[in-house]
């Protein structure tokens, strides 16, 4: 005995598993993201860099790491707890590219990745977002505050792309 199925249900089959892998990808991705981005805050925090160009170098590393990522920042506090530089490296056709996000126009001390991880003193996800004077395309960014000794001196953060959300 054979069962026939029609075109619309074996389509809409396909459907099901095509978003199924993708799910189990993205929430594997995300698992990369979690156990990568801890890494990288304890490598920091036992050697960290000399000024922001040496941050940026570190991140653009991580990402070769890491070619499923879209982008990583380093907000760096000072003693008072206010960012004074911001390195962000993010993929481009070209390879890479480096911006500072601690910029007025930017205001990087009120972002969700910044913000978000401070209040939690913990790595946190982000939920969906646009990311507008950063990378410019839909994200979701894991952060976690780098502490030492003397508290949290820095938030380094990984960025995933994602689909726009549906409305």
């Amino acid at each position: 005995m054979s069962t026939k199925i029609g075109v619309p249900l074996l389509a809409a089959l396909m459907a099901i598993l095509a978003c199924s892998s993708a799910a189990s990808t993205e929430d594997a991705l995300r698992a990369q993201a979690v156990s990568a981005l801890d890494a990288l805050a304890a490598e920091l925090a036992a050697e960290r860099p000399n000024d922001a160009d040496g941050y940026a170098e570190r991140l653009r590393t991580y990402l070769d790491a890491h070619p499923g990522f879209y982008g990583s920042a380093a907000a760096l506090l000072d003693d008072g707890g206010s960012i004074i530089a911001s390195p962000y490296v993010h993929r481009a056709d070209d390879g890479y590219v480096v911006l500072d996000l601690a910029v007025p126009s930017y205001d990087v001390e009120s972002q969700a990745w910044v913000t978000a991880p401070l209040a939690a003193n913990a790595g946190v996800w982000t939920e969906p977002y646009f990311d507008a004077g950063g990378g410019e395309i839909w994200m979701i960014t894991r952060s976690v505050p780098v502490r030492d000794a003397d508290g949290v001196f820095a938030i380094v953060t990984t960025d995933l792309p994602v689909e726009e959300p549906s409305r």
